[in-house]
């Protein structure tokens, strides 16, 4: 028991100085992907000022290559009539044309400068957006790593007998944990955080141009950025209402579902069928109808975020010991071999959720044609034992 116990403590503390070595490395990377994001939206802006030159650049060097036709026409003309004209006549004919033309070769060759720095900004755009999702990628893993070495180990050592159980007990919930965490930080940062950027990099370059954009242009633009603080606000809406939705507490899974696809049906404008059977009869877990709400809701909105559907279809079958999901779509439909390669983390997520009520999940998708995803649970009832989710 003594050595059980020396053993515990050793380990105690060999995981104290990982945990300081593991917190120091997650602010470090932080603030490196802090400092490449601002480097990031300054050259956004940057960019979008460049394109702005390009155009102007363009529009001049054409309006001088018109100019510079005319002037070279015109001495063409007093090159075989020179017998009409005067001497300073002949002189201004070659003094206008040679000008225009330097100023047309000026011109063309700082259109060439922009468009070649356009180019270079749109790289270094391309590899700050890679070196960002990497950067996050490891935020993630090592606040994985940091969790599973915050936890309690001296309860769960009393339930597990030795490290490698412990291991897996505390990744798979910390995991499962995680997962929805790393969701909600990507909805946040893929939905209000990038509508939020990009309205304050037009509302920066709103303020550099606004002088020399007619008054019609600026109203438009500060139309377009109000929709779009409208648009984030919805999502933000969105995002607090997932996190728990309270409707399912008042109302019930099937009551709680439709109230759901009525608000995906308003702000989508699409049509979303839901049929069920047996639920009268039914008394679930509470445990079983958030995880059944979860898997619904994550598979009708990726439907509508990714798929373009007009119509999706929901049916939900209750049995005695079994519920039987069905959620599909009439939209663009994807190479399921491929998207499970690149571990799409919806599918993913989903996939994991299933697993862990012992259940089956299957999707099949075609082009054009649309997705079905079919999920069967095998559920146990109020007075068996509680499921851990």
């Amino acid at each position: 028991m003594t050595a059980r116990k020396m053993d515990n403590q050793t380990l105690d503390e060999i995981m104290d100085n990982m945990l300081s070595s593991v917190i120091d490395s997650k602010s470090h990377v932080f603030g490196i992907v802090e400092d490449t994001r601002s480097e990031y939206e300054n050259l956004r802006v940057e960019l979008e000022e460049v394109k702005v030159q390009v155009v102007e650049k363009i529009e001049n060097t054409a309006r001088l290559d018109l100019l510079a036709r005319t002037a070279k026409q015109r001495l063409t003309e007093v090159d075989q009539n020179y017998m009409k004209y005067t001497n300073s006549e002949i002189k201004a004919a070659y003094y206008i044309a040679q000008n225009i033309q330097e100023d047309f070769l000026l011109s063309l060759k700082e259109e060439k400068v922009l468009i070649h720095k356009r180019k270079e900004l749109e790289c270094k755009l391309q590899t700050l957006l890679e070196k960002l999702q990497r950067a996050e990628l490891i935020i993630s893993r090592i606040s994985i790593v940091l969790n599973y070495l915050n936890t309690d180990f001296e309860q769960v050592s009393h339930l597990l007998e030795d490290t490698k159980q412990r291991q897996q007990f505390g990744l798979q919930v910390l995991h499962a944990k995680e997962e929805e965490r790393l969701k909600l930080s990507r909805e946040i940062h893929d939905g209000p955080a990038q509508t939020l950027a990009s309205i304050l990099m037009r509302s920066d370059f709103l303020i550099k141009t606004y002088r020399q954009r007619p008054q019609e242009d600026a109203r438009k633009e500060l139309s377009d950025m109000k929709e779009q603080v409208r648009n984030a606000l919805g999502e933000v809406r969105r995002i607090i209402y997932d996190l728990r939705p309270m409707a399912l507490e008042d109302l019930g899974l099937v009551s709680a579902l439709n109230k759901y696809f009525k608000s995906l049906e308003y702000h989508n404008h699409i049509e979303i069928k839901f049929e069920n059977y047996g639920y009268e009869n039914r008394s679930l877990n509470s445990k079983i109808e958030v995880a059944i709400f979860r898997l619904i809701q994550e598979a009708v909105q990726n439907a509508c975020k990714h798929a373009n559907p007009s119509t999706i279809f929901v049916k939900i079958e209750f049995f005695r010991n079994k519920i039987n999901l069905l959620i599909k779509d009439d939209g663009v439909g994807f190479p399921v071999e491929l998207r499970q390669s690149e571990n799409s983390f919806g599918l993913t997520g989903m996939k994991e959720r299933v697993e862990l009520l012992n259940g089956h999940f299957k999707i099949e998708s075609i082009i054009n044609v649309g997705t079905t995803i079919q999920i069967d649970l095998e559920i146990k009832t109020e007075n068996e034992v509680e499921l851990e989710i």
